[in-house]
């Protein structure tokens, strides 16, 4: 077994968990991480379609039953409306674990990124008061041009990335509201169909 990360012991824990930076050297550490969220989302995404497979086989198989053991075409029709919203239902929560497997490995993948951009900002920072120091003399109105400039860059990057995330936060927001409606909108109809299925 290889660890990825020293704390822990499989590739859900890692992604999960800062990589030790006394093992790896930091870019190396950060494409590491990297990977082994992709990895960890991969293996969700697969035990969700596992679990969703099995789980579908076996309610299609106690439906073929129910099917078979019905005495009439109105029993039929009856099992069908029954199914109908469950399967809604289980196909919107299905969507949602995929959303949400989604949304995790987005969230971890953008803190990684965040943090290695914070990193090259300090480091370009640093080089550029290094480069400041050595600036001959009367340029300090360029300077400090520069430095406003940069800072600017910066706030506006800051006002950016936040409104990105709200943005994002409103439609997974409207998503949900859609989903709800549709399942809602479902059981209406098979409540209506079933209705007419007992006065036929």
């Amino acid at each position: 077994r290889i660890a990825i990360c020293p704390s822990s012991s499989t590739w859900a824990e890692s992604s999960s968990k800062r990589c030790d930076t006394r093992t790896v050297h930091s870019t190396s550490k950060d494409r590491v991480c990297e990977l082994a969220t992709v990895f960890t989302a991969v293996e969700r995404v697969s035990t969700l379609n596992l679990a969703t497979a099995r789980t579908a086989f076996d309610e299609s198989v106690a439906f073929s039953k129910a099917v078979l053991s019905a005495k009439d075409p109105q029993a039929v029709a009856a099992l069908n409306l029954a199914a109908l919203t469950p399967s809604v239902e289980k196909s919107i929560a299905y969507g949602r674990s995929l959303s949400v497997i989604g949304t995790d490995t987005k969230e971890e993948l953008t803190k990684l990124v965040e943090a290695e951009a914070a990193v090259m900002g300090k480091n370009f920072d640093a080089s550029l008061e290094e480069l400041f120091k050595n600036a001959p003399a009367g340029s300090e109105a360029a300077v400090k041009a520069v430095k406003t400039a940069l800072a600017n860059a910066n706030n506006a990057y800051e006002g950016a990335t936040k409104a990105a995330k709200q943005v994002a936060a409103a439609a997974q927001a409207s998503v949900e509201k859609a989903a709800e409606a549709a399942v809602q909108n479902v059981e209406k109809g098979a409540k209506a169909a079933a209705s007419a299925l007992k006065v036929a």
